[in-house]
């Protein structure tokens, strides 16, 4: 005979079996809920970039340095033409000049020199980065100091950086090539396709060239 001490003592035990399975349930849920959230969020920012090239120079100078691509098509984007293709500009970065804002009356200043093109698409071919050393604006009509700048490509799915280089500035006016790499079909980039033969892409009256 059961007795009703015994009684209480099963429907207990059922509760916390209960209970038990629904803490089960909710621990495999949040667990696949972080297992899932970050590989969303990655292949969201994979589709909205395929390369990355960052420009940079001395924070505290107030030179203008502009950071030109070309594609294979022979399209360009710099300042004057910040979207072409699958190529984009972000900011005409002017030096020192344009790192300040005002908010609510306040000033806020973030220093920062840098110039970014993001290649959101493959477009299979050769690939050609420049950068030309547009005004000096402080120093009138004496020489500035050597200014380097620096550059460096990213590709971002897979994530790596693909080259890295500096070069030196010493008047306005000068332009560089700092690389020319060559995209596959299939986005990778091959070390052995690296050159770095000159290309001119700025006139003598500062706008663009054509042609290869």
């Amino acid at each position: 005979m059961i007795t009703t001490h015994d009684r209480f003592k099963s429907t207990i035990g059922f509760i916390d079996i209960l209970f038990n399975i629904l803490i089960g349930f909710a621990f495999l849920f949040i667990v696949a809920f972080l297992m899932i959230k970050p590989e969303s969020k990655k292949e969201d920012f994979d589709r909205k970039a395929e390369f990355i090239i960052v420009m940079e120079w001395d924070d505290t100078r107030k030179d203008d340095i502009d950071l030109y691509v070309q594609d294979p098509t022979g399209k360009i984007v710099n300042f004057r033409d910040p979207r072409t293709n699958f190529m984009h500009l972000d900011k005409d970065d002017l030096g020192n000049r344009n790192d300040t804002i005002w908010v609510d009356g306040k000033e806020k200043v973030v220093e920062i020199n840098r110039e970014v093109v993001t290649i959101r698409g493959i477009l299979a071919g050769e690939h050609i980065i420049n950068a030309h050393y547009y005004s000096t604006h402080t120093y009138n009509k004496t020489t500035p100091p050597p200014l380097y700048v620096d550059i460096k490509l990213h590709k971002v799915n897979p994530y790596s950086v693909i080259w890295e280089g500096r070069k030196l500035f010493s008047k306005k006016g000068q332009e560089f090539t700092y690389l020319r790499f060559t995209v596959e079909n299939d986005g990778r980039v091959m070390n052995e396709k690296i050159r770095y033969t000159r290309k001119r892409m700025v006139s003598k009256m500062g706008g663009p060239v054509g042609g290869f």
